[in-house]
């Protein structure tokens, strides 16, 4: 660059036709390099802006135009007194400390959701046979776990500013991975209605953990990435897909290694130490210390917000449904516990896969509502062929194959969108 020139962002207090405050690169003159912002500042105060741009809209002078080629600013050859050539400033957003944020957050989810589908290929055999449970006790054990996140979640967002962030995130990792273990422990507890006592208990408290640390989670990424909230949200949705696949897969491999204990015991213990690590090494979350005025009430009568939570409500009803249903399903084939797994792995899997992408589409202005209804009937096409509906035929292995990869692309194709449309309705 010049060493005349240096850059100023200036924000206009005028919005422009979308709607934002429109925001120029003011070029001062006779000011050298060091004087100005270094080029760290400048990306901080940037990453740092409410209203923050993918791109830095570079205006030129009256003595200068844009080569639409290059988009470089140049100085007009028909102008007096032509500043020399200027390079665009880089898009910032994605500092470093937002790189390492997102990562321990991507680890963090993918331990969380496998923790939650761990015991899906074994426990419902083990309870039935061993602890003489039917097969609704056997569900509802499974369902404890997600009606803990639903009981609390609105709690923890309404108070998330009281109770802090970073500490709200890492203690729910700590409670998840302590009550795994504990899950773990109750296969020598006594058959009966204790044993069920018991679990239920452990699992509630469970959910409450990752209540808290996924709750938590969504408000790091509104408050950290206002620029890529899909984005972010669609990483964080794929490693929560490749937790929900590998959960299986690890759980009936440990099972089969080391017995009913095993699974919980590696896991939770791991939990917890990624917790213990995350007070040293998770960077510091700057909350707003303020009550919130509005109400989960009023926010649920808005009907957008109340369509998107129903849409959410479902498409976990279904996935906690396969949970349940598809270990007895998959028994009819005489299927091993490890090819069990795999089977169970292919939905999250491709989940994983695809959720990145819904989610750049998103933030590339692409409807994302289109897309949730369209995930949704493709979901429904999977619901039905997986049993399959009486009129489709009967149950052949390759049709319960195939209708797992198509719940597993519209999960991904419905999910993805529904964070971001809910904060854009909120605001």
């Amino acid at each position: 660059m010049d060493a005349r020139y240096s850059g100023i962002i200036m924000i206009d207090a005028e919005t422009g036709e979308d709607g934002e405050p429109n925001e120029h690169l003011v070029l001062s003159p006779q000011q050298s390099p060091t004087q100005a912002f270094s080029d760290a500042a400048l990306e901080d105060k940037r990453a740092e802006s409410t209203h923050s741009i993918d791109k830095c809209d570079l205006v030129p002078a009256a003595n200068e135009m844009v080569d639409n080629e290059t988009s470089k600013i140049i100085a007009d050859p028909k102008a007096p007194d032509a500043p020399a050539q200027l390079e665009p400033s880089r898009p910032v957003g994605w500092t470093t400390r937002k790189k390492l944020l997102l990562s321990l957050m991507l680890v963090t989810q993918l331990t969380v959701s496998c923790s939650f589908s761990l015991l899906a290929p074994f426990f419902p055999t083990e309870a039935e046979q061993r602890k003489k449970l039917s097969k609704s006790q056997i569900g509802f054990i499974f369902g404890c776990f997600q009606m803990s996140n639903l009981i609390m979640a609105p709690l923890f967002g309404k108070y998330l500013s009281l109770l802090g962030v970073k500490y709200l995130y890492i203690s729910g990792l700590f409670l998840s991975g302590g009550c795994l273990i504990c899950f773990g422990i109750l296969d020598r507890a006594p058959a009966g209605p204790s044993y069920l006592a018991l679990c239920i208990l452990c699992r509630a408290l469970g959910g409450v953990g990752s209540s808290a640390s996924v709750t938590s989670g969504f408000a790091i990424v509104a408050q950290e990435f206002p620029h890529a909230i899909a984005t972010a949200t669609g990483l964080l949705e794929m490693v929560n897909g490749a937790g929900f696949g590998l959960g299986p897969f690890v759980g009936g491999a440990l099972y089969e290694v080391g017995g009913f204990v095993v699974p919980f015991a590696a896991v939770g213990a791991t939990m917890m130490l990624m917790s213990v690590m995350y007070i040293f090494i998770f960077p510091s979350i700057k909350s707003a210390r303020r009550a919130y005025s509005g109400s989960l009430l009023s926010l649920i009568r808005i009907p957008a917000i109340l369509i998107m939570s129903m849409t959410v409500f479902f498409a976990f009803f279904g996935l906690a449904f396969l949970d349940v249903g598809l270990g007895p399903h998959l028994k009819t084939f005489n299927l091993s516990v490890i090819v069990t797994g795999v089977i169970f792995m292919t939905a999250p899997i491709l989940y994983a896969l695809t959720a990145p992408i819904w989610g750049w589409l998103v933030d590339r202005g692409h409807a994302g509502r289109i897309m949730i209804v369209v995930g949704n009937l493709v979901c429904v096409t999977g619901m039905v062929l997986i049993g399959p509906v009486p009129i489709v035929g009967k149950s052949h292995l390759w049709l319960t194959i195939l209708a797992i990869v198509i719940l597993g692309i519209g999960f991904a194709c419905s999910q993805v969108p529904v964070f971001r449309d809910m904060l854009m309705t909120a605001r």
